[in-house]
């Protein structure tokens, strides 16, 4: 077995082995029903669509993906386990990579147990399917972005709470600083770089994946994105060694 799977086992076994990936997914499971049956009026639209419960995702999971990656390498450094690593005959990019990896099967798992709700939809109604498939895929990209910005807040410090809430700081400033909204506002100024934060920003690319529209550039955008915060990931991890 590669380093990567065995430490991809590892933090898997750590977060099934105990209540901590039940309870985040039993969370988000429960904060989506809830948003989209009850606070948002679904059955008063008369549509069946997932658009208002697609609207608040990036929002969910900006919260979500910290709060699962932040003892990954906080309690590493508390505890002293991250100087035991060090030891083993594993490169640093494989223990990063084998996190990153359980941490995300875990965001997989939890958008996974979701799926009652378009199911249900689709009993209630004849929903549009594209959409709904758009916007799962929206989701996982969006949320590999957000495990990886989490990943790497996690490593900045010993403290959980801390890395979450730098984790957050991150995602609110690709996703609410680097904004349409915000660019709308910068757009009277300098057009050219209202694009540009609106470009630099998730909402816009995770609009277009969530409308059905696959395009390489979103891709790109999100699969970048991940590759470096997980780059500054296993940097600050090798500059910590010494």
């Amino acid at each position: 077995m590669t380093g990567v799977g065995v430490v991809y086992r590892r933090e898997l076994k750590a977060y099934f082995n105990t209540p901590i990936a039940a309870i985040f997914i039993a969370f988000l499971v429960l904060f989506l029903s809830f948003w989209l049956f009850l606070y948002k009026p679904f059955f008063a639209f008369e549509r069946a669509e997932m658009r208002s419960l697609f609207a608040v995702m990036p929002w969910a999971l900006l919260v979500f993906a910290p709060a699962i990656t932040m003892r990954l390498w906080s309690d590493e450094f508390r505890v002293g386990t991250a100087e035991v690593l060090s030891t083993f005959p594993l490169h640093t990019r494989d223990i990063v990579l084998g996190k990153y990896l359980a941490a995300l099967s875990v965001l997989g798992a939890s958008l996974l147990c979701t799926a009652g709700i378009p199911l249900a939809i689709g009993l209630l109604g004849e929903p549009d399917w594209g959409p709904i498939i758009g916007g799962y895929a929206g989701c996982l990209f969006i949320g590999a972005f957000f495990v990886a910005i989490g990943c790497f807040a996690s490593s900045l410090s010993q403290n959980q709470v801390i890395a979450m809430l730098v984790g957050v700081f991150l995602g609110i400033i690709f996703t609410l600083v680097l904004s349409p909204m915000f660019a709308a506002i910068l757009a009277a100024k300098s057009p050219a770089l209202a694009r540009l934060v609106e470009q630099a920003g998730v909402i816009s690319h995770f609009d277009s994946i969530e409308r059905g529209v696959l395009a390489l550039s979103d891709v790109a955008y999100f699969v970048a994105g991940s590759v470096l915060f997980l780059a500054l990931n296993t940097f600050n991890v090798e500059w910590k060694k010494y």
